[in-house]
């Protein structure tokens, strides 16, 4: 998914949850819906992970092919990206997470640019996660004409094997910078990967009874 998709993310319609009546074998991504908000289940293939989105009111949009979550008044958008689409295979013998994550910020800052017609100020920091995990923060304002409802795009970002694990929220006249930080933050530090797909129907049984994952 790429950056052109997330600049009207403000204007979507954004629904509740779905129940998942699955079979015994479920294996889709999909969003379940918890006490405390939703868990979302993300398999694609080679690139399995959960995330855990907290909150007063969750609301999750399940219509369309990209992941979004009002989360108690802040809109985030959740993707992956393939590693191989910004890092040549010989480029990728050696790299360090945090190489991946400042090349992939640039390959999708660059694209956006290339949308705004304009170079924009990206501004970012290195993290570590309390997993121990590399992540990176960035953000730039967006630029005058396209600023109307979302004035600054924010990002966390993982890796994940061969793909990028991106977390974006954007900030608006009515929010603050700090708060949809902050939320980026606390659903990154959730991430729970594995090797093989999450079978949902476990996963739901798991929470109805009020087990962990």
């Amino acid at each position: 998914m790429r950056f052109k998709k997330f600049v009207t993310i403000v204007s979507l319609a954004l629904c509740l949850t779905v129940s998942i009546h699955a079979s015994q074998q479920d294996y889709r991504t999909a969003a379940i819906k918890t006490a405390s908000g939703a868990l979302l289940v993300w398999n694609q293939p080679d690139n399995y992970f959960t995330l855990e989105i907290k909150g007063k009111d969750v609301r999750p949009n399940n219509s369309t092919s990209d992941v979004f979550f009002k989360v108690d008044g802040l809109i985030i958008q959740v993707q992956s990206a393939a590693i191989d689409q910004f890092v040549k295979d010989s480029d990728k013998e050696g790299q360090t997470a945090q190489a991946i994550l400042a090349a992939h910020r640039d390959w999708e800052s660059e694209y956006a640019g290339g949308i705004f017609h304009k170079k924009l100020d990206v501004q970012s920091s290195p993290l570590k996660l309390k997993s121990g995990s590399d992540a990176l923060f960035w953000k730039f304002e967006m630029p005058k004409g396209f600023d109307k409802e979302a004035k600054k795009q924010l990002y966390v970002t993982v890796v994940n094997g061969g793909y990028v694990i991106v977390l974006n929220g954007v900030v608006t006249e009515q929010t603050k910078e700090e708060d949809v930080k902050q939320l980026l933050l606390r659903i990154m530090e959730t991430m729970k990967v594995s090797p093989t797909p999450f079978n949902l129907q476990e996963l739901q049984e798991n929470i109805r009874r009020g087990n962990s994952q």
